[in-house]
C-alpha cells in the first residue's frame, strides 16, 4: 500500500501565493530582458578584453616570433645560432602560464557558454603540448613549409575561438576588431614564409608561393572591411598605423615578392625584409592596443547607460515584487520556526533526553518527572501552541512510562537477587553438611557419591552468584588474603560439570588479590563450562596461565567447531564494553556474567580461533589483581579487609604448613573439601542468610 502523499505547511502556503507572484515576475522580466541582455552582452565584451585579451595579445605576438625563428631556422637547414629562437621559446612559456591563468579564471568562465568552453578547451591543450611542435623541429622532422601549417594550426584555434566569442555576444565592433587582429597575424605569416624564403636561398616553391599570395590578399581584404565598419574612435588608430611609413615600406616589400612570383629569386635583403615586417606588425598592433582599450570604454558607457534605463524602467516592478516576496517569506518563516522547534523538541526527546534519562535510570538515580518533562512554551499562533501543549502531555506520558519501567526493573532485579540470595544460603548449609559427611564417610563408594553431590551443589551455587551479577549486586562471597593461581584456577575447574576433561597445565607461582578470587573463579568457571560443553566430550579442554608484560594471561583452549568470524567479532565487542543485561538474549546470561565480572575489575577476555579449530579464550587480568608467590596467605595492609562475603570455589583445608590444600577424589582430580577456618588459615566468610 503506498504511503499517503504529504505536504508541508510551507509549501501548502506558498502554492497559495506562488501564482500572483510569478505573474508580476514575468511581467517585470519581459519588460527588463531585452534591455538586460544588451547590457550583459556588453560586460562580457568588457569581462573578455580585460581577463583574456590582456593574455591572449602577447601570446600571439610571441607564437608568431617563434614560427619565424623555427622556418628560418629549419630554412639554414639547423645550421644557424639558435640562440634567438631558445630566447623566444623561454619567452612563450610565460605567456603559456598566463594563458592557462586567463581560461582557468572564474570571472572569464562565467561568461562562456558550453561550445565556447569546448574551443578554449582545444587552444590550451594545443598550447600546454607546444613541446611536440618544438621536438619536431629540432629534429629536423619537419620542412620549413610543414612547421610553418603546424605553428598556424594553434594560432587558428585560437580565431575560432574568438570569433565564436564575439559572434555570440552580438557586438559588431568586436567582431571587425578580432577581423584587424586576424591580419595581423596573416602579415606575421607572411613575414615568417617570406623570410624562410630568403634564408634558404631565395627560391619559393610553387606553394609558397601560392601561400604568400593568399595571405597577403586576404590580410588587405580584411583591412579594408574592418575599416569601413569601425566606428570613428575604433578606426582612427587603424587609419593612422596604415598610412605610416612602415606599412608603406612593407607594403612595397611584397608587392616585389608578389612580382617575382614562383621559382625566380627574391632580390630582397633578409635584414631588410625582417626590419620591414616587424615595422608594420608593430604599428599595426599599436593600433590594435588603442582600439581595443577605445572599444573596452565604448562598451562600459554603453552597459552603463543601458543599465541606468534597466533600473529607472524596471525598478517599480522590482520593488513590488520584492516587498510581495518579502512579507510572503516573513510570514512563512513565523510559522516554519514554529513547527521546527517543535519538531526539534521532538527529536531532542526521542534522540537526547529519553536515552539520557533510560542510561540514568538504569544507573539507579532517581528522576523527577516533572523536572524532566516541562511544558513546551512554543508557538505564536494558538494552533502552533495548542500542539505543543499536547506533545508536553506526551512528553510527559513517555518520562513516566521510562521511569516507571526502571522501578519495575529494579524490582524485578530485587527479586532476582532475594531469590538466589535465598538459594546461597541454603546451599551453603549444605556445603556445611556435605562438608560433615565427607569427614565421617569411611566406605570409599559412598565418600565418591557425597563428592558429586558436593560438586554438583558447588555448581548450583555458582548459578545463584550468576542471578545476584543479573540482578546488578555484588556475588556475596571474597578472600581476605592473596590465593595461588593455580589453586584458583584448579577451583574454577572444580565449578564445572566435566571437569575430568579440563587440564591445568600451568606451573604459574604468583597469586590473585583476596578481594578478586571469587570473582575470577567464577569467570574462570563460566568459560571453561563453554569451552567443554561446546567440543567433544572426547577432547581435552586446556588451561595456561602465565605472568606477560600487561599483567597475568590465562588461556583456556578447547577443540570444538570453533565459531564464524562475524559472531566471534560480536562476542568481542560485548565483551570489551561495559555490559547491559538485555531480557531478549536470555540464552547468553554466561556471556553477561562474564563481561559483567571482567568489566568491575578491568579484566580483558578475548576470545580467537585456535590450531585445533576451536577457541582459545584469552583471559588478561590486570597488575592490580596479582601478586607475587612470597604474598600467597598473607594480609595485605594496602587491600581493604572485605567483610562483604568470601568463600572461594576453592575451600581451604588446613595443612601441617597452614596454607590450602586439596584432596583427591576416586578419579585423581581434585575435589572440593569443607573445613572450618585453622590456626594461619584465611577464614571463609560467607554472605548472611536470607530469611527463609
Amino acid at each position: 500500500m503506498r504511503a499517503p502523499r504529504r505536504r508541508s505547511f510551507r509549501l501548502s502556503l506558498y502554492g497559495m501565493l506562488v501564482v500572483p507572484v510569478i505573474s508580476l515576475i514575468t511581467l517585470w522580466f519581459f519588460a527588463a530582458q531585452s534591455t538586460a541582455s544588451d547590457a550583459l552582452h556588453q560586460r562580457n565584451i568588457d569581462t573578455a578584453n580585460e581577463v583574456y585579451g590582456n593574455a591572449v595579445q602577447p601570446m600571439l605576438v610571441t607564437l608568431a616570433q617563434e614560427r619565424q625563428e623555427s622556418v628560418v631556422w629549419l630554412a639554414g637547414g639547423g645550421q644557424l645560432p639558435r640562440t634567438s629562437m631558445d630566447a623566444v621559446r623561454k619567452k612563450m612559456d610565460g605567456t603559456i602560464v598566463q594563458m592557462n591563468k586567463a581560461a582557468k579564471s572564474g570571472k572569464f568562465q562565467g561568461t562562456l557558454t558550453g561550445q565556447m568552453k569546448q574551443r578554449l578547451s582545444v587552444l590550451i591543450g594545443k598550447l600546454n603540448t607546444i613541446g611536440k611542435v618544438r621536438g619536431q623541429v629540432d629534429a629536423g622532422a619537419l620542412d620549413r613549409f610543414t612547421a610553418f601549417t603546424a605553428y598556424n594550426d594553434i594560432i587558428d584555434t585560437h580565431f575560432r575561438f574568438i570569433y565564436l566569442l564575439v559572434a555570440d555576444n552580438g557586438y559588431q565592433q568586436a567582431y571587425h576588431l578580432t577581423g584587424m587582429s586576424r591580419a595581423i597575424e596573416l602579415s606575421g605569416r607572411e613575414a615568417t614564409l617570406v623570410g624562410g624564403v630568403l634564408v634558404g636561398g631565395g627560391r619559393m616553391t610553387s606553394a609558397e608561393y601560392a601561400e604568400v599570395s593568399k595571405l597577403v590578399y586576404e590580410r588587405r581584404y580584411l583591412e579594408t572591411t574592418s575599416l569601413s565598419e569601425f566606428t570613428p574612435a575604433n578606426g582612427a588608430p587603424f587609419r593612422a598605423a596604415l598610412a605610416s611609413p612602415a606599412a608603406e615600406t612593407f607594403t612595397a616589400a611584397e608587392n616585389r615578392v608578389l612580382a617575382a612570383g614562383p621559382k625566380s629569386r627574391l632580390k630582397l635583403n633578409p635584414v631588410a625584409w625582417q626590419g620591414a615586417s616587424e615595422g608594420f606588425i608593430k604599428a599595426v598592433d599599436g593600433g590594435l592596443l588603442k582600439s581595443r582599450y577605445a572599444l573596452a570604454g565604448d562598451a562600459k558607457k554603453t552597459s552603463d547607460a543601458t543599465l541606468l534605463r534597466l533600473g529607472l524602467v524596471g525598478g517599480l516592478g522590482l520593488i513590488a515584487v520584492v516587498l510581495t516576496l518579502f512579507l510572503m517569506l516573513r510570514f512563512a518563516r513565523r510559522i516554519g520556526r514554529d513547527l521546527l522547534g517543535l519538531q526539534s523538541a521532538a527529536r531532542t526527546l526521542a534522540e537526547e533526553r529519553l536515552p539520557g534519562l533510560v542510561g540514568r535510570l538504569s544507573q539507579g538515580d532517581e528522576v523527577d518527572v516533572a523536572a524532566e518533562a516541562p511544558p513546551l512554551e512554543l508557538g505564536r499562533t494558538s494552533e502552533v501552541y495548542n500542539v505543543a501543549a499536547a506533545f508536553s502531555t506526551v512528553q510527559r506520558t513517555a518520562v513516566a512510562a521510562a521511569v516507571g519501567q526502571a522501578d519495575l526493573r529494579k524490582a524485578v532485579n530485587q527479586v532476582f537477587q532475594n531469590m538466589a540470595r535465598r538459594n546461597q544460603s541454603l546451599l551453603h548449609r549444605q556445603l556445611a553438611m556435605l562438608d560433615t559427611l565427607e569427614r565421617k564417610a569411611s566406605d570409599p563408594e559412598a565418600l565418591a557419591d557425597l563428592f558429586s553431590i558436593d560438586h554438583l551443589t558447588t555448581r548450583m551455587r555458582r548459578q545463584a552468584e550468576g542471578l545476584v551479577i543479573l540482578s546488578g549486586a555484588a556475588p556475596g562471597r571474597g578472600w581476605r588474603n592473596p590465593v595461588g593461581v593455580l589453586d584458583v584456577l584448579r577451583g574454577a575447574v572444580g565449578e564445572v560439570e566435566d571437569y575430568s576433561r579440563v587440564d591445568v597445565v600451568s606451573s604459574a607461582q604468583e597469586g590473585i588479590v583476596g578481594s578478586a578470587v571469587a570473582d575470577v573463579i567464577h569467570l574462570l568457571a563460566e568459560l571453561i563450562e563453554n569451552a567443554a560443553a561446546f567440543s567433544p566430550p572426547n577432547t581435552p579442554v586446556e588451561v595456561d596461565a602465565g605472568l606477560v608484560g600487561q599483567g597475568f594471561v590465562v588461556e583456556v583452549q578447547d577443540r570444538g567447531l570453533g565459531m564464524s568470524a562475524d559472531k566471534l567479532a560480536a562476542i568481542n565487542l560485548r565483551l570489551s564494553q561495559e555490559p547491559e543485561f538485555d531480557l531478549a538474549n536470555g540464552e547468553q546470561l554466561g556471556l553477561f556474567v562474564v563481561g559483567s565480572l571482567a568489566y568491575r575489575h578491568g579484566i580483558r577476555v578475548t576470545m580467537e580461533p585456535n590450531a585445533y579449530g576451536g577457541l582459545k579464550t584469552i583471559v588478561l587480568l590486570p597488575h592490580s589483581l596479582v601478586v607475587p608467590a612470597d604474598r600467597i596467605g598473607r594480609a595485605d595492609a594496602e587491600e581493604p579487609r572485605q567483610e562483604a562475603a568470601v568463600s572461594a570455589s576453592v575451600r581451604p583445608v588446613a595443612s601441617s604448613a597452614g596454607v590450602p590444600e586439596y584432596a583427591g577424589d576416586s578419579t585423581g582430580r581434585h575435589r572440593h573439601v569443607s573445613a572450618e577456618p585453622g590456626a594461619g588459615q584465611d577464614p571463609v566468610v560467607t554472605a548472611p542468610p536470607a530469611p527463609a
